[in-house]
């Protein structure tokens, strides 16, 4: 009430408390939880703001915990969004694609793994592994993708991939040349939080014998989460 103009001696007579108790309670310095939402909706605000406003409070949650290792629920989250104004809105999926590809290591050598990514609604579209060169694993994992697409003609695909292999197949399947490099800020976040998923629920579990051994795991393990 005193926050809304009335006069301090009015408003702690109508609520019943007297007017040092006000003081009092103004006078305490912010408790921890309410630092904390300070600072947790200050690094949601600024997540929201590189996703370009589209990530609602599930997306954020995961971006926290995965990316930021903040323990934090979903509720609070939602919470802290709602009294920011702080709102997703859905992005338009099939539009932009991401490729990443990483070497995993396993006791018979290292394996290479590229994943395809719809960068707005987080999906995995297509992956391949191999020991061959990447342009042939990265080109192998677009058409698995383009196999799985729903919307045609396709997304433009981004990433580290323009050798010629990559884009006569994205040319091939009505896609749109890729531009080379990871678009902005929050393409790096939806790469980066996939494969810190990846490694908290399956690769880092344990040691990989052969090749052969961690293809099949990832094989099943992307089949799950595409599901």
């Amino acid at each position: 009430m005193a926050g809304e103009g009335l006069p301090i001696r009015t408003a702690t007579r109508v609520l019943g408390i007297s007017e040092s108790g006000y003081f009092t309670w103004r006078g305490r310095p912010p408790s921890a939880r309410s630092t904390r939402h300070l600072w947790l909706t200050d690094l949601i605000a600024a997540i929201h703001s590189a996703s370009r406003g589209t990530f609602g409070y599930r997306r954020i949650h995961e971006e926290l915990t995965l990316r930021h290792g903040v323990t934090v629920s979903h509720g609070t989250v939602e919470l802290l969004m709602r009294r920011a104004g702080l709102q997703g809105r859905p992005g338009v999926p099939d539009r932009l694609w991401v490729t990443d590809a990483v070497e995993l290591a396993t006791r018979q050598g290292r394996l290479l793994c590229v994943i395809v990514l719809d960068a707005h609604a987080r999906r995995l579209m297509g992956w391949s592994t191999g020991s061959a060169p990447a342009a042939a694993v990265a080109a192998d994992a677009l058409s698995r993708a383009v196999l799985r697409q729903s919307v045609h003609p396709g997304p433009r695909p981004e990433g580290r991939f323009t050798t010629l292999v990559f884009t006569e197949r994205a040319h091939a399947r009505g896609l749109a040349p890729p531009t080379g490099l990871v678009a902005d800020r929050n393409d790096h976040a939806v790469i980066g939080a996939f494969w810190a998923r990846a490694r908290t629920e399956l690769l880092d579990h344990r040691e990989w014998h052969s090749r052969l051994d961690l293809t099949t795991a990832l094989s099943d393990y992307f089949e799950g989460i595409r599901a």
